[in-house]
């Protein structure tokens, strides 16, 4: 049985997923701060005297043995219990199934270890979230080596020119239009905004969203978000109650994903 609150050589770590192993314990999927995603078995997880003690966007310390894809964690530490509900849970959701599906094993991503925590803060609290998430998308697509100039054209390596129009390219960046064109282009003032981490200024979030959005389906594959479907159908809820079966579902996700 995994060992909790003990002394060890313990690592930050967050839970991003989980699912049921055997009678008692899950198989977690880890963001580590020193060793990245791991996939980890808690055993007696799911005994009576540890029941909700192991869930998501909890601060957790760590540590874990196994040469293997699959450690056996064997101790854990776990901090006071985040609160998340309504659309920030959502969000959250959004985050966690983003990191396990884009991640690789044991690559240490500290930036994005970091803007992850920073977000937790912000769903908690429930203020300035739209901003958060754009730095947290923002730091894993640089991670990943999605990084986006928003400040230099593309083609000429020209700065941004705030009163032009732009179209943006996957995998190329952005170039310049010779005017307001069809289809969906962007301003360069607002670009210069995404740059600047403006993303209280509706207009440069809304750009700012277009544009992850682009880059995260491509890495994705094209594959849908669970999450995505979730917040559509939370948002189109017209009562409380089927509000609450949405958030329900979204906690489910963790035993019946993968």
């Amino acid at each position: 049985m995994t060992t909790f609150s003990q002394n060890a050589e313990l690592t930050p770590a967050y839970i991003l997923h989980t699912r049921k192993y055997g009678d008692s314990s899950l198989i977690a999927e880890f963001l580590t701060e020193k060793n990245g995603r791991i996939s980890g078995v808690i055993r007696g997880a799911r005994s009576k005297k540890q029941s909700g003690t192991v869930q998501a966007f909890t601060p957790l310390l760590i540590s874990f043995i196994g040469n293997g894809d699959l450690k056996t964690i064997t101790k854990i530490d776990a901090g006071n219990i985040s609160h998340i509900v309504g659309d920030e849970l959502l969000v959250g959701f959004y985050a966690n199934e983003l990191l396990v599906r884009l991640l690789a094993k044991f690559e240490p991503m500290r930036s994005v270890f970091s803007a992850y925590q920073n977000l937790l803060l912000q769903l908690v609290s429930g203020t300035n979230v739209e901003p958060c998430l754009r730095v947290f998308e923002m730091t894993l697509l640089s991670e990943l080596g999605y990084g986006i100039s928003f400040d230099v054209e593309a083609q000429s390596g020209e700065p941004i020119d705030e009163n032009a129009f732009y179209r943006f390219g996957l995998n190329q960046g952005f170039y310049r239009l010779a005017k307001q064109a069809s289809g969906r282009n962007f301003q360069g003032k607002y670009l210069l905004g995404i740059s600047e981490g403006n993303f209280a200024e509706p207009m440069v979030n809304t750009y700012a969203k277009f544009i992850i959005r682009d880059c995260l389906d491509h890495l994705l594959g094209g594959r849908p978000l669970k999450s995505r479907e979730l917040f559509k159908l939370y948002r189109s809820a017209a009562s409380e109650d089927v509000k609450a079966k949405v958030e329900s579902k979204v906690e489910d996700e963790d035993e019946d994903a993968q």
